[in-house]
C-alpha cells in the first residue's frame, strides 16, 4: 500500500506526537481557514456486469486499504492540552490496525439482517406455479451437434455454434480491455498514496468498497400437486388435534377459558382462538371448527337467562366470587353473541350469490354452500336447545328467512326447529316471537311465502279461544298490577314465591296463545285476501280447518265468505279446493252452528270435485275427499237422503278408478253409510224391487237431481270379482250388509293395504302348492322307460336309407314310423 508504506518509514509515531503537530498547524486558521487534507478520489470507469479478472481482484485489495481522512475534522486547544496531559492513557491509539479499521462493512451489515421467517402454507399455495418438469426443455449442447449436410452433399455449418463462438471471442476481448484500464487506475491511485505521508488518523473518511453485481435472484421452489395435497393433509390432521385439545381444555375450566392466554402470541382467549379456526382457509376446518363452538357451548352456556345488572351497582363492593362469576357470564354472552353473528352472515352471504334455478353451480359456490348448510344447521340446534337464552330474538329473526328458504336442505332443519320450539316451549314466549316475525315477513314478501314454512305453523298445540283469551288478558293484567303494589310494599316474600314457582302461570299462558291465535289468524287470511293463488294456499287452508273453531264469529263469518269466493271463482288445484271445503265444513259444524248457515254450498262443490279423480288427476289428496264425506254425512245427519245416495253413487263410479288400497277405503266408507241411513238398503235391489222411476244421471253436477234410486250398486258385483283378494271380499261383504269392524274405517284402509308407498302387494301372494300329478309323474319316469312315438309325413330318401341299413331292428323300407327310447 503507498500511503501505509510513506508513513512506515519513519517508524510508528506517539499519539502524542500526532496531537503537539496539530497543535503547531491550528493556530494558523484562526479565521476559520482550518488546512484540511483529503484524499482525491480516482476516476472511476463504468464497470461492466460479468466474470471479475485478476487485475479487477488486484485493485479492489488496493482500494479497501487506503484510507481517506475527513476533512471536516477540526482540533480545539482544550483537546490538545487534553491529550498531552493524559498522554499515559492514550497510548492505545498508537497500536490500532488501520487496515482493519478500513474493512468493508458489508459483512457487519448483512449480519444485522432480520432472519427470513420460513414460509407458511398459504405464502406457498400463493406463489406462481411453475411448469413440471416433465414439462420443462432439457438444455441441448451445441457443440456436440454434427453440420447439417444439405441435399447436394455440401455440408452446412452449424450456425448457432458460429453465433455462439463469435459471442465469446467479444467477450473475452471486452475482459482485456477492462484489465488493461484497471491497470491504469492502479498506477493512478499509487501515485495519489504517496502523497498523503502527512495525514492525520482523525481526519480518515470513509471509502465504499466496490460492489459485485447481485447475484441472480433464486426461483421459488416448485411444489406438484400430491406434495401440496400431503402438505394440506399434514396441516388439517395438526389443526384437528389443535381443535380437540383446545375444546377440552375449555370444557375443563370454562372460567379460565374466557380469559386472556399469555401462551398466545396475541394473547386470545381459548374460545376466541376457537371462533379463529371458523375463519380459516381450509372448509373442511371451518365446518369442523363451527360445530366443536356449537358443542361446547351447549355444553358452557347455563340453563337460566343471564341478567347484566348496571355499571352502578356493578361498581359497588362485591365478593370475589361474585365477580368472577359476573365476569364469566359477560365473556360468555360476548362469546355467543359473536358466534351467532358469524353464524347468521356466514348463512346469509353465502346463499345470496346462489340462484334457486341455477341447474350447475361452480366449485366455488358448491363450497359456500356447504359451508351455508352446516351454518343452518348450528342455528337450528341453538335454536332447540336455548330457545329461551338470551338473544334468543336476533336469533329467531335470523332463522325465519330461512325457513322460506327455495333450498330444501335449508329450509328443512329450520323449519324441524320451530316445530320442536312450537311443542317444547310451555310458556309460549318464543313460539309468538316466532310467529309475529313470520307475520311481517309475509307482509314483506306480499304474501309470496313456500307452503313448508306455513305448514309449520300446525304443530302449534293451541287449546284457547279468542274468548278466553280475552278474559285471560284481562286476569293476568291485573295480577300483574297485583305484583307491582307487592313490590312496592316491600313484600318480597310472596314475589319470591311467586318467582320460584316452577309452573307457569295459566292466566299467562292463555293471553299468550290468544296472541299467537290472533297472529296466526292474520297469516291466514293476508294470504286469502291479498294473493289470487299462493303456493302456501293449501297449508292455510289447512291451519283454518284445524283452528276454527277457536276463532270467534265475526271472522268466522269473513272467512266463509273468503272460501266460498275462492271455490265460485274455480281458480284453485284440486287438493286446495277440497281442503277449502273441509275448512267450511268444520268450521260452520263448530262454532259456526249459530250461525244456521246452509252447507249445501260446500256439498255442490264436493260432489262436482269427486268426478276429477276418475280422470286420474292428484290421487294423492283422495284422503281429503273421505274426510270431506265424512264431515258431511257421519258426523252429522243429513235430512235429504236422495243426497247421500248420489254421493254413494258417485264414489262407486269414481272408485273404479283408484288403486286397490282406496277402492277398499271407499267401500269401507259406503258400508258405514248403509249402515247410517237404512233408506239406502234400496239401492241393493233389483230393478222389480225398487219403487223409484226415472233413469240416473251420473251427469248432473247437482246431488239432488240426479236421481239416484233409480239405478242399483251394480259397480259393487265388478269389485266383487277383482284381482284383489281383500278388495273382492270386503266388496262383496258391503253387498251383503256385513257389519263393520272398529279397524276397517276408511284411514285404517288406506295405511294397511298401500301398495303405491311400499311397492309391495298387500297382502304377498302365497306360493301355490304342487300338484299331486307331478309326482305321479316323477314316479313313473323312474320305474319304466318313456317311449315317444314320431311320425314323419314325407321322409327324406337320406333317412330311407338309414333304415334300410339298420339290420337290427329288422325294420322294412316301407315302415312310416320309429321309435326312440328316451331315458
Amino acid at each position: 500500500m503507498a500511503g501505509g508504506g510513506t508513513k512506515g518509514k519513519g517508524g510508528k509515531a506517539s499519539t502524542a506526537a500526532k496531537v503537539a503537530n496539530k497543535k503547531r498547524k491550528a493556530p494558523q486558521s484562526n479565521q476559520g481557514n482550518v488546512h484540511q487534507k483529503r484524499v482525491k478520489a480516482a476516476d472511476k470507469t463504468p464497470v461492466k456486469k460479468g466474470k471479475p479478472s485478476a487485475a479487477k481482484k488486484v485493485k479492489k485489495a488496493a482500494a479497501a486499504s487506503q484510507v481517506e481522512e475527513d476533512d471536516d475534522v477540526e482540533i480545539a486547544d482544550e483537546d490538545i492540552e487534553f491529550f498531552e496531559s493524559h498522554d499515559q492513557f492514550s497510548s492505545f491509539l498508537s497500536t490500532m490496525d488501520r487496515n482493519a479499521i478500513s474493512k468493508s462493512t458489508k459483512k457487519t451489515s448483512s449480519l444485522n439482517k432480520p432472519v427470513r421467517e420460513p414460509k407458511s402454507l398459504e405464502e406457498i399455495e400463493s406463489a406462481p406455479r411453475a411448469a413440471p418438469a416433465e414439462a420443462k426443455k432439457s438444455t441441448i449442447d451445441i457443440s456436440t451437434k454434427l453440420p447439417v449436410k444439405t441435399f447436394d452433399g455440401a455440408l452446412q455449418p452449424n450456425k448457432l455454434m458460429e453465433e455462439i463462438v463469435e459471442e465469446a471471442e467479444e467477450e473475452g476481448g471486452d475482459d482485456d480491455q477492462e484489465d488493461d484500464e484497471d491497470d491504469e487506475d492502479g498506477g493512478d491511485g499509487s501515485e495519489l498514496g504517496s502523497g498523503d505521508e502527512e495525514m492525520s488518523d482523525l481526519e480518515v473518511e470513509e471509502i465504499t468498497d466496490f460492489q459485485e453485481p447481485s447475484a441472480p435472484a433464486k426461483k421459488p421452489a416448485t411444489i406438484s400437486l400430491d406434495e401440496l395435497k400431503a402438505m394440506q393433509a399434514r396441516r388439517l390432521h395438526a389443526k384437528k388435534e389443535e381443535l380437540a385439545l383446545l375444546c377440552e381444555s375449555i370444557l375443563e375450566s370454562p372460567e379460565d377459558a374466557v380469559k386472556k392466554s399469555k401462551e398466545h402470541p396475541e394473547q386470545l382467549s381459548k374460545f376466541q382462538q376457537l371462533h379463529a379456526m371458523c375463519e380459516d382457509t381450509d372448509v373442511t376446518l371451518v365446518k369442523l371448527a363451527m360445530l366443536s363452538e356449537l358443542s361446547v357451548l351447549l355444553d358452557v352456556l347455563p340453563d337460566y337467562r343471564i341478567r347484566i345488572g348496571s355499571e352502578a351497582a356493578s361498581s359497588g363492593p362485591q365478593k370475589k366470587r361474585v365477580k368472577e362469576m359476573k365476569e364469566f357470564e359477560s365473556g360468555m354472552l360476548n362469546q355467543y353473541q359473536t358466534f351467532l353473528k358469524f353464524l347468521s352472515a356466514t348463512a346469509t352471504t353465502n346463499l345470496s350469490t346462489l340462484h334457486p334455478n341455477q341447474m350447475t353451480r361452480t366449485a366455488t359456490q358448491q363450497i359456500e354452500f356447504g359451508v351455508a348448510e352446516t351454518a343452518v344447521k348450528c342455528l337450528a340446534e341453538l335454536l332447540k336447545v336455548k330457545y329461551a337464552f338470551n338473544f334468543n330474538l336476533n336469533l329467531i329473526h335470523a332463522m325465519v328467512p330461512l325457513a322460506d328458504s327455495p333450498f330444501v336442505s335449508i329450509q328443512r332443519p329450520v323449519c324441524d326447529a320451530f316445530e320442536v320450539v312450537f311443542k317444547t316451549d310451555k310458556s309460549g314466549l318464543a313460539p309468538l316471537e316466532i310467529v309475529k316475525d313470520m307475520a311481517n315477513y309475509v307482509k314483506k314478501r306480499h304474501h309470496r311465502v313456500s307452503e313448508r314454512m306455513i305448514k309449520t305453523l300446525l304443530a302449534m298445540p293451541l287449546d284457547v279461544t279468542m274468548e278466553a283469551g280475552e278474559i285471560a288478558r284481562r286476569v293476568a293484567k291485573s295480577s300483574r298490577k297485583k305484583r307491582r303494589r307487592q313490590q312496592k310494599e316491600g313484600d318480597t316474600i310472596a314475589t319470591g314465591l311467586k318467582e320460584a314457582e316452577a309452573v307457569v302461570d295459566k292466566s299467562e299462558r292463555d293471553k299468550t296463545q290468544a296472541d299467537i291465535l290472533h297472529e296466526l289468524v292474520l297469516i291466514y287470511f293476508r294470504i286469502l285476501k291479498n294473493s289470487t293463488y299462493s303456493p302456501a294456499m293449501p297449508a292455510v287452508l289447512e291451519g283454518l280447518t284445524k283452528f276454527a273453531y277457536l276463532i270467534n264469529l265475526e271472522i268466522m263469518i269473513d272467512l266463509m265468505k273468503v272460501l266460498k269466493a275462492l271455490l265460485k271463482e274455480d281458480i284453485l288445484p284440486l287438493s286446495a279446493a277440497l281442503q277449502a271445503i273441509l275448512t267450511g265444513i268444520k268450521t260452520l259444524q263448530g262454532p259456526g252452528q249459530e250461525l244456521k248457515v246452509d252447507e249445501k254450498d260446500f256439498v255442490d262443490h264436493l260432489y262436482r270435485l269427486l268426478l276429477r279423480f276418475a280422470q286420474g288427476e292428484n290421487v294423492a289428496c283422495f284422503n281429503t275427499a273421505l274426510l270431506c264425506v265424512e264431515a258431511v254425512f257421519i258426523k252429522r245427519k243429513e235430512i235429504v237422503v236422495d243426497r247421500v245416495a248420489a254421493f254413494i253413487k258417485r264414489l262407486l263410479v269414481v272408485s273404479m278408478f283408484l288403486y286397490p288400497h282406496q277402492m277398499l277405503a271407499v267401500s269401507a266408507l259406503i258400508r258405514s253409510l248403509f249402515h247410517r241411513y237404512s233408506k239406502l238398503h234400496q239401492l241393493l235391489e233389483t230393478d222389480q224391487d225398487r219403487v223409484a222411476s226415472g233413469m240416473y244421471r251420473a251427469d248432473v253436477d247437482d246431488p239432488d237431481f240426479c236421481n239416484p234410486f233409480a239405478s242399483a250398486c251394480w259397480e259393487l258385483s265388478f269389485l266383487g270379482k277383482h284381482y284383489h283378494p281383500v278388495v273382492a271380499s270386503f266388496s262383496t261383504g258391503t253387498a251383503n250388509l256385513e257389519p263393520s269392524l272398529p279397524n276397517e274405517h276408511p284411514k285404517a284402509m288406506l295405511e294397511r293395504y298401500d301398495t303405491v308407498t311400499s311397492g309391495e302387494f298387500v297382502p304377498k301372494v302365497p306360493v301355490p302348492k304342487p300338484n299331486p300329478l307331478h309326482t305321479k309323474i316323477q314316479k313313473q319316469k323312474k320305474s319304466k322307460a318313456v317311449f315317444v312315438q314320431q311320425t314323419f309325413a314325407n321322409p327324406s330318401p337320406f333317412l330311407e336309407d338309414c333304415l334300410a341299413l339298420d339290420t337290427t331292428d329288422h325294420l322294412t323300407h316301407d315302415v312310416n314310423c320309429f321309435f326312440v327310447s328316451v331315458e
